[in-house]
């Protein structure tokens, strides 16, 4: 994410908060992968505070805590405002916290040569020693201590930790992804980092980041063929010409297929990241492999695209007329026997939009059912429950799952005579709550989605067995309070969620949580029953009908609009997920 999205979005999250809550490392580029401090900016372009002399007591609190969001050299630029004790004694790495607002107030007094300032602030999250945010609420109140020195204000008394307000975090810092494989090793998970917005060495940071691994709680969703052992340096031989040269030291010899693995998981990290290509990749000076002694480009290893093109939603269920195919001139009878089915309320296509899963019932109240089968095949009953929350596809094992009876967490094969009904272990999910409205596992089968209570939680799956784990599932856009109904996956970095609520009825939010922004408002009431997403496009089922929002329209142009064929129809969307 570049820094003007990040800019943008963090904006949408105040408005967000608003609405529906209560109150919104430098990296060595030439030895071992650890995090040193959090991330240093190093671009010429960033305006860096400075004591200003004869400044009052409160003005340079303020501006030590902009000095604070640059890491730099353990934080030299904020050090600048302490006295030389403070200076040497404060503990920066203790805990970044990032606040909505600092307020201060003098409560503890203001004399000739000294004062205590105390601040008090929303907390928006933390960041961890390696770019990993992490969604806090909660208040914060720390006290700040001043002493005069040589006739100038300095702090000379403060908690260890590093305070910054959230307008200053997001202008010194942006959204990256680092990218692992998935346990298939044949698609790629994004794991979402904060790094220094503008740096100079940002490609061999965001390297030396992917040695270090996996964020904790997706470690054993993913596989990793940058090892912890390398070391990560520029090619000091390299000419100057185009692109990107970085060496590896420590790097085992790899097989064809774990050398692509490696050069994918490095080669999308760093382009999406707008770091110039081709990448040559070496091993201690030498070509990675021979065939790319010019360099690697996303083209070589386009089939692992993180964020590979999705056609638009091809077809929609109805209550009355089952399966329809959408068209220009309006929808139509898809044909076959799914469209003789009646009382469908929810629909998903399996990722190769060969099957089709379908939850039924003709009364809210009473029994559900889930139907199953290819798309231009029959449909075949694979269980019935009190309630059903689903379905949605596995896009390794192509296994549909549903939550039944808000207990019962069940994958269904189709092919079979009858399908075949699995248990897995539903308890990580029980533990969240006791109703649960919403399931949806993201595109690369690594993480899971879900609506607990109007809250919702991202979890991990096993790479091993795909069941969910325990421990793993942590509660995002928090700002949302428990107005959440619904929840799809918009890509692979970012979920779209469907509120019982009138204002900002549907938002977008990144996996760690870090981002919240309500879209269109214009043309929707809520709440919202269904949700679905298909590249640009956003569909949802409001009070009214079926709708559909081009996220990709110039600002004015976003308006949520009826399907050509089906307004005022009862419809659910129908796309892969």
């Amino acid at each position: 994410m570049n820094r003007a999205r990040a800019l943008v979005a963090a904006v949408a999250v105040v408005c967000v908060a608003a609405l529906g809550a209560t109150g919104c490392a430098t990296l060595p580029s030439s030895s071992s992968p650890q995090v040193i401090d959090t991330f240093s900016p190093s671009g010429a372009g960033l305006a860096v505070p400075t004591p200003v002399p004869d400044q009052e007591p409160d003005l340079l609190v303020r501006d030590f805590l902009k000095a604070a969001a640059i890491a730099d050299q353990r934080h030299a630029a904020a050090r600048q405002f302490l006295t030389p004790e403070a200076a040497e004694n404060w503990d920066d790495s203790a805990e970044t916290t990032i606040v909505l607002r600092a307020d201060l107030s003098a409560e503890g007094g203001r004399g000739a040569d000294s004062a205590e300032y105390t601040l008090r602030a929303e907390k928006v999250g933390s960041l961890d020693p390696g770019g990993i945010f992490r969604e806090d609420v909660g208040q914060l109140e720390v006290t700040i201590g001043l002493a005069r020195q040589d006739g100038q204000w300095r702090i000379d008394q403060l908690p260890p930790g590093v305070v910054i307000e959230r307008t200053e975090f997001v202008s010194t810092y942006a959204q990256r992804d680092l990218f692992f494989l998935t346990g298939s090793g044949d698609s790629l998970v994004p794991d979402t980092r904060w790094t220094a917005a503008d740096r100079t060495d940002l490609g061999f940071s965001l390297v030396n980041l992917l040695a270090t691994g996996p964020r904790p709680g997706i470690g054993n969703s993913v596989l990793s063929r940058v090892p912890t052992s390398v070391s990560v340096r520029p090619d000091e031989a390299a000419d100057g010409g185009a692109g990107t040269a970085i060496d590896f030291t420590g790097l085992p010899v790899l097989s064809s297929q774990a050398t692509t693995q490696f050069a994918a998981q490095v080669v999308w990290t760093l382009a999406r990241a707008d770091v110039p290509g081709p990448y040559r990749l070496e091993r201690d000076g030498a070509p990675l492999d021979e065939r790319y002694v010019d360099g690697w480009t996303t083209e070589d290893v386009m089939s692992f695209d993180p964020y590979p093109p999705v056609e638009p939603m091809e077809y929609a269920l109805t209550a009355a007329d089952g399966l329809v195919r959408l068209e220009g001139a309006g929808a139509r009878p898809a044909g076959g026997p799914w469209s003789q089915v009646r009382g469908g309320r929810s629909a998903t296509m399996s990722h190769d939009g060969r099957l089709l899963a379908v939850i039924a019932g003709q009364d809210r109240a009473g029994p559900q059912r889930v139907l199953i089968g290819a798309i231009d095949g029959e449909p075949a009953e694979a269980l019935t429950a009190r309630t059903l929350t689903g379905p949605t596809f596995h896009p390794v094992d192509g296994r549909a799952w549903v939550m039944a009876d808000d207990s019962r967490l069940v994958r269904i094969g189709a092919g079979g005579d009858p399908p075949s009904v699995q248990e897995m272990d539903g308890a990580p999910i029980r533990a969240l709550g006791s109703r649960v409205t919403g399931l949806r596992i993201d595109q690369s089968g690594a993480q899971l989605a879900v609506v607990v209570d109007g809250k919702v939680f991202i979890g991990a799956l096993s790479a091993e067995t795909g069941q969910p784990l325990a421990g793993t599932f942590r509660q995002i856009g928090r700002a949302l309070g428990e107005s959440a109904t619904v929840v799809a996956w918009r890509d692979r970095s970012t979920i779209v969620v469907g509120r019982d609520t009138s204002e900002a009825p549907v938002t977008t939010i990144t996996v760690d949580g870090a981002m919240t922004e309500p879209l269109s408002q214009r043309n929707i009431a809520g709440p919202v029953t269904a949700i679905a997403a298909a590249g640009r496009e956003v569909y949802v089922v409001d009070q009214r009908s079926l709708l559909r929002l081009d996220t990709a329209a110039e600002t004015g142009d976003r308006y949520w609009r009826e399907i050509n064929g089906l307004a005022a129809i009862r419809a659910d969307p129908v796309v892969a997920g």
